[in-house]
């Protein structure tokens, strides 16, 4: 059995929390605004109805979400809170529309609305506060961008309370129309609510670059570790309340394979460990850099495919073939630098031979490495005897 871990659990009792909430508040400002004729509180208690089906999504893609990488989704559930967000925001024009239709159609003929309606209208204001308070500090513990999309539903629950409470009041106060206007204001206001919400859930969906200010951290993180000469291309996107991040460093292009990737490692276990938003990270390892910049944008240089090792090396050992004082190649490495091949070879001569001599016929070998297509330079290393 999957097993929810407590920054879920969190969202899971704020947001049934917030679903009791909007359930009380909607049946209570529907109620109270039909009998004491207020337009303003009938809105407002639309507006109610809609948080309360997005408490109900927002259920649903925190529980999708938390659920851990399989077959078919390697990268995690991530994406289903962003779903559930662009549901949310169509759920909000929607309601914002019907809102605003129920009270055109009563302009003709407005009423002013009892004192009770007055008092629903301030509680419901005093409850969608605390709802907003608590829903935000959960979604910035557990940086759930669908909480943060609720948060801010509770918010525009609570402002279009104030506008009917100042409708009501006016209402009363001699200005029928007030109460008519204020319902249309609220609908315009959930309409306002859901393009915002559903603007950002579509940058997420496109994987719309993240924030700047994370790309800043991934710099500062890259700068204070040891091995990484320089870094490029860093990306990084959202997966619902994660963040899935690639990059490439440039390192020393002498260093092994292996001291490379432990620079890399050393490059995604730093980041995991300090912004705890990442949950995936892809570090692509450079011996050069092969991006340049122009105009402020980075565009990749035209690299233009060199021969593999393995034919270099078939050519390295037929041209030292013919140098008969070459007992052995013990290694060969080729270093692909700058569309140019760097060959370094280590030969084994004979043990008893003056090193004046063997520096001889390493710089003979040198001269025919040279000699073969592709390569550059040859550095000729010479390789001690240690079964002696």
């Amino acid at each position: 059995m999957q097993t929810t871990d407590l920054t879920e659990k969190d969202a899971l009792k704020v947001t049934w929390l917030g679903l009791l909430s909007n359930l009380l508040l909607a049946l209570a400002k529907g109620f109270i605004g039909f009998i004491a004729n207020s337009s303003a509180l009938i809105a407002d208690a639309g507006h109610s109805f809609s948080d309360l089906l997005s408490d109900g999504i927002t259920l649903w893609a925190v529980r999708m979400s938390g659920i851990p990488k399989d077959k078919n989704h390697p990268y995690g559930h991530g994406k289903f809170e962003t779903v559930g967000t662009f549901i949310v925001a169509l759920l909000l024009l929607f309601t914002g529309i019907g809102v605003a239709w129920h009270v055109f159609n009563k302009m003709d003929s407005p009423e002013v609305p009892g004192t009770i309606a007055l008092w629903m209208a301030g509680i419901a204001i005093a409850v969608k506060e605390v709802l907003y308070h608590a829903t935000r500090m959960v979604a910035r513990r557990t940086g759930s961008r669908i909480l943060i999309a609720n948060a801010w539903h509770h918010r525009s629950d609570a402002i279009s309370s104030v506008a009917a409470l100042v409708g009501i009041g006016g209402a009363q106060w001699g200005l029928p129309l007030m109460d008519p206007i204020a319902g249309v204001l609220v609908a315009g206001l959930i309409i306002k609510t859901g393009i915002n919400i559903g603007y950002e859930s579509i940058r997420e969906l496109t994987d719309e670059t993240a924030e700047e200010e994370v790309i800043s951290e991934l710099g500062q993180i890259l700068s204070g570790i040891e091995g990484v000469d320089h870094y490029h291309e860093m990306r990084a996107r959202r997966m619902g309340p994660h963040l899935l991040v690639d990059l490439h460093i440039e390192v020393d292009s002498m260093m092994s394979i292996s001291a490379a990737h432990q620079v890399a490692e050393r490059v995604r276990l730093g980041i995991l460990e300090k912004l705890p938003a990442v949950n995936e990270v892809l570090v692509h390892v450079d011996a050069e850099d092969d991006f340049f910049e122009a105009e402020g944008t980075e565009d990749p240089q035209k690299i233009v495919l060199m021969r593999p090792q393995s034919e270099i090396e078939n050519d390295v050992k037929k041209a030292l073939s013919v140098i008969p004082e070459i007992e052995g190649i013990t290694h060969i490495y080729c270093h692909y630098l700058n569309q140019e091949l760097t060959v370094q070879v280590n030969i084994l001569l004979d043990v008893e031979m003056r090193i004046s001599d063997a520096q001889k016929i390493a710089s003979a070998a040198r001269m025919k490495i040279e000699q073969i297509k592709d390569i550059n330079a040859a550095d000729l290393h010479l390789e001690l005897d240690d079964a002696l």
